[in-house]
């Protein structure tokens, strides 16, 4: 019973992997079972074995995104000590997400792909995963001002979308090979923190050069080198 538990386990992340894939490049009007199945290399009844219709599949690698990326900062924020300052709880969240969405970076585009796309109450399960994730951070960065860590005059929900929209859109240009995930997110962490904060940061070359891009350009041209 276990292997055949483990087999169908294995078959279960064929299908969710290829179907990120297909709707990451063909979004959700445009993907079909028949184009999961090929990309997974089953047959097409042995999606149905796992999902009944399209929609409970879009439904499944939408919660994988964010859940994911849940889990991985929830975890690393309970392995910081009591006594961890605000600026040391955003530092790791920053990180922790970072490595999260490059790891399920299909499932990262996906959702930028379908977003819109989907039926309303899929969207709507989704969307409140998606708000219990922000409220997390919400209260990390409240907890922060609350102790002086960060200026009075700081929107946090302006800066929590931010922060939480640059993190996402960094699927969209992070290649292997250049600079890490942990340099990144270290980078990342100072000019955004400083800001809060009241310091001051040099913008890292990778977003000063995006900020001259023209704004009808979709995808700035930035480096991960």
């Amino acid at each position: 019973m276990a292997k055949k538990l483990a087999k169908s386990a294995i078959s279960q992340k064929r299908v969710l992997d290829a179907a990120a894939k297909i709707f990451r490049d063909f979004g959700y009007a445009g993907t079909t079972m028949r184009a999961i199945a090929d990309e997974a290399d089953l047959k097409a009844g042995s999606i149905y074995y796992h999902y009944k219709s399209k929609d409970e599949l879009i439904g499944a690698v939408l919660d994988i995104g964010v859940n994911a990326v849940t889990q991985r900062v929830t975890e690393a924020l309970a392995a910081l000590p009591p006594e961890a300052t605000g600026r040391q709880r955003v530092e790791v969240a920053i990180a922790a997400h970072l490595s999260a969405i490059i790891e399920v970076g299909d499932y990262t585009l996906a959702t930028r792909r379908v977003a819109g796309q989907v039926p309303e109450a899929i969207s709507a399960r989704n969307t409140r995963l998606r708000d219990s994730y922000g409220a997390m951070w919400q209260q990390i960065m409240n907890d922060a001002q609350q102790r002086g860590e960060f200026k009075t005059t700081a929107s946090l929900t302006l800066s929590r979308l931010f922060i939480l929209g640059a993190l996402n859109w960094t699927v969209e240009w992070y290649k292997p090979g250049g600079r890490s995930v942990e340099q990144i997110a270290r980078d990342f962490a100072s000019f955004v923190l400083d800001g809060l904060s009241g310091g001051a940061a040099p913008l890292p070359v990778e977003f000063s050069e995006a900020a001259t891009e023209p704004h009808d350009n979709p995808r700035p041209r930035i480096r991960s080198a």
